[in-house]
């Protein structure tokens, strides 16, 4: 029998601070798995809603260590973390078929969730974040914070076997792996292109997590991207900024530039130097 409440799912390995701090808020309103390694373990017990699961399990099974021999590494990134980054989309679908959950909302370890997922009206089976600026090959989407359901990783597996295995859909990411060789461009083909291209080939139809939604009672909330930036759905300098950072209202709001109000937010994506903010203050400066 399926399970139709939807519970978040985090993939980490490797003790960070950042993590705990975000569990002890995301935990607060939402059932959370911890998929992580033994150096993570014990911070299920910091709430009955968190349970640790061993990433062991599944990175060992021969389904995940075929699948890591045909990655190839078209970023100039390290071919480890790439590979995580794939990795951990193969591994939430066992996850997901095995415990017989409808959708999970997967977050990044580094991107706290401010509300109970299960409040929110969504109108599609799966949702996450699609800038809508895709100049320059840039081609990316994020499940940073993503609702997933079983079409979403058939299809990505089924596109990575296309572009790695069989590659009979190369030609999807060759022009992007060219146009970084040329350039001398940061970066190149990531997980994130994948995502992209599933939504842009139709294979299935996200919701723009982006874009300004609804709660179950009504109120209107938006999604986070990177809290370094103002990029928003409208625009690249959709909120209001200070030092480097959306401003943040009451502990839970963003000043929407255009369309000129302030907005509950439903997340807070702490990317790259930003981790730092998720602190042992956040618990008392943030209102979840």
């Amino acid at each position: 029998m399926e399970n139709y409440d939807i519970p978040c799912v985090i993939v980490h390995r490797g003790f960070k601070p950042y993590l705990k701090y975000n569990l002890e808020i995301t935990s607060k309103n939402n059932k959370v798995f911890l998929i992580g390694d033994e150096s993570v373990s014990n911070l299920a017990s910091i709430s009955d809603n968190i349970e640790f699961v061993n990433i062991e399990e599944y990175e060992t099974r021969k389904r995940i260590i075929d699948l890591k021999n045909n990655f190839v590494n078209y970023n100039t990134q390290p071919q480890d973390i790439e590979w995580m980054n794939f990795e951990r989309v193969f591994i939430i679908h066992d996850f997901l078929l095995e415990r017989n959950y409808k959708q999970i909302f997967h977050l990044d370890s580094d991107n706290v969730l401010l509300k109970n997922i299960n409040d929110f009206k969504f109108d599609y089976t799966n949702a996450y974040c699609i800038p809508s600026f895709q100049e320059n090959y840039r081609m990316d989407s994020s499940i940073h914070c993503g609702l997933l359901d079983k079409e979403f990783f058939l299809e990505f597996e089924n596109l990575y076997s296309d572009l790695y295995i069989t590659k009979n859909k190369f030609y999807l990411i060759e022009k992007k792996i060219g146009y970084h060789k040329k350039n001398n461009i940061r970066g190149g083909i990531t997980d994130m292109t994948l995502y992209y291209l599933i939504q842009k080939l139709k294979k299935i139809n996200p919701q723009n997590l982006m874009k300004p939604f609804k709660s179950k009672d009504d109120e209107e909330f938006v999604f986070i991207n990177n809290f370094n930036l103002a990029e928003g759905f409208y625009d690249f300098n959709n909120f209001e900024m200070r030092r480097k950072k959306i401003k943040l209202y009451d502990g839970n709001s963003v000043n929407d530039l255009i369309n000129l109000k302030i907005i509950k937010i439903a997340n807070i994506h702490f990317q790259g130097t930003s981790k730092k903010y998720l602190n042992r203050f956040s618990k008392y400066r943030l209102k979840y």
